[in-house]
């Protein structure tokens, strides 16, 4: 069978598949059927990278979402800066959720109208249901939201943050952690997270998340010194790396763990990069054998890096969640590599990292399975594995694999 028949029988046996999607950032449904919506929606996320990339103001961008202002007009802004971003990844998935959804091939100056129009038509309740169970054959999505209400449906399973700010005193002593006690010591501290850990995970979240940034080895006394400054007025702020985030993190991990929680880790490609490489991770992952790591984006642009996070440590899953929209070509070559490496059950395919516009969910599994079926078919050509083998790999990475990490009832 020639590659691209390969491929495509690849990409029929997965669409087949029951998908458990490992990261998104949806919110309620009534988020979404009670927004302003029109073609600009399709754009309400990560392609604002692009566009600023290529030139395009925050307030210029801003301005996409003011429906004061005309429909056509804010299309003749947006225009010249779509030419340049159209062709890459974050794209794309656009393009694929308006021919899917709404019928549209392209998205230009004779389309722009009447897909605003069906966008706004198609905005009504079972909006989730329609994209996401019957389009994607999603059973749950894994959504981080900054909330446990999720509107009742099993279609979102809630992760929540795992740590905030605790640069201030103003933040060590705000909700979420409840008025069950006012927060004067470290102690009381950790003890309102324990609570917060213990209230989220009872409201059924399944995960805490937190970043990839350089980490100190945890040490009390120094912890204790800081929230003493910052409790007395005698420090306004501690620098984002600091002891006591050191320190309470290290705790909160701990504590997660003896709830059977997993700790979700953002890696790699956002802001400042460097501060969120991979390897950073590796003393958490030493101090906390017994705890399942999560590491999201497989630690774009550290692929290696994140790959062999993978190789070394039993308490290590890899996401491939938001990287088939960074880069398709990025994720077959990961995804080769790791078949190399690491064992299968240590891979999750698939997470669309969207909000708002949850139709680019779909563009996004469109574009994963692509990537997955090319990887598959030379393995399959090589003589590695027959087809049948490689789609039951790729359920183990869509379904097995997730389920079993995060103790899913579905």
């Amino acid at each position: 069978m020639e590659s691209n028949a390969l491929e495509k029988s690849l990409i029929e046996g997965m669409e087949q598949l029951e998908v458990i999607d490992c990261h998104e950032h949806l919110g309620p449904e009534k988020n979404r059927t009670g927004a302003e919506v029109d073609v600009f929606t399709l754009f309400a996320h990560y392609t604002r990278g692009d566009l600023a990339v290529a030139g395009m103001t925050d307030a210029q961008y801003a301005s996409l979402f003011n429906r004061d202002i005309p429909l056509e007009h804010r299309w003749a802004l947006f225009a010249p800066y779509w030419e340049h971003i159209r062709w890459g990844s974050y794209a794309r998935a656009a393009l694929l959720a308006a021919a899917k959804f709404y019928s549209v091939d392209d998205i230009n100056e004779k389309t722009y109208q009447p897909l605003s129009e069906a966008i706004q038509k198609a905005n009504t309740p079972g909006i989730y249901e329609r994209v996401l169970k019957k389009a994607c054959n999603i059973r749950t999505a894994l959504t981080q939201c900054g909330s446990t209400d999720l509107g009742g449906t099993p279609l979102l399973t809630p992760v929540m943050p795992m740590i905030y700010p605790t640069e201030t005193w103003e933040a060590l002593t705000r909700p979420p952690f409840g008025s069950e006690a006012p927060v004067r010591t470290l102690d009381d501290y950790v003890d309102a997270m324990r609570r917060y850990v213990l209230k989220v995970k009872g409201e059924g979240a399944v995960g805490l998340k937190m970043m990839a940034n350089p980490f100190e080895t945890p040490d009390r006394e120094p912890a204790l010194s800081a929230f003493a400054r910052l409790r007395d007025g005698n420090e306004t702020a501690l620098p984002p790396q600091n002891p006591l985030r050191d320190y309470v993190i290290d705790q909160i991990i701990a504590y997660a763990t003896e709830q059977d929680l997993v700790v979700c880790v953002h890696t790699g490609y956002w802001g400042d990069f460097r501060q969120l490489d991979p390897v950073h991770m590796i003393p958490l992952l030493m101090r906390h054998p017994k705890t399942r790591f999560d590491i999201y984006h497989l630690g774009f642009p550290w692929m290696r890096q994140a790959l062999m996070l993978g190789k070394g440590f039993p308490n290590v899953w890899l996401n491939l969640c938001w990287t088939h929209v960074i880069s398709q070509r990025f994720v077959v070559t990961a995804l080769d590599e790791a078949i190399d490496l690491i064992p299968m059950n240590k891979l999750l395919a698939f997470g669309g990292d969207y909000g708002i516009p949850v139709e680019k969910v779909y563009g996004h599994l469109v574009m994963a399975r692509e990537d997955i079926a090319c990887v598959l078919a030379r393995r399959i050509q090589a003589g590695q594995m027959t087809e049948a083998q490689a789609i039951e790999l790729a359920k183990k990475w869509f379904w097995d694999n997730p389920k079993e990490l995060y103790r899913l009832n579905v």
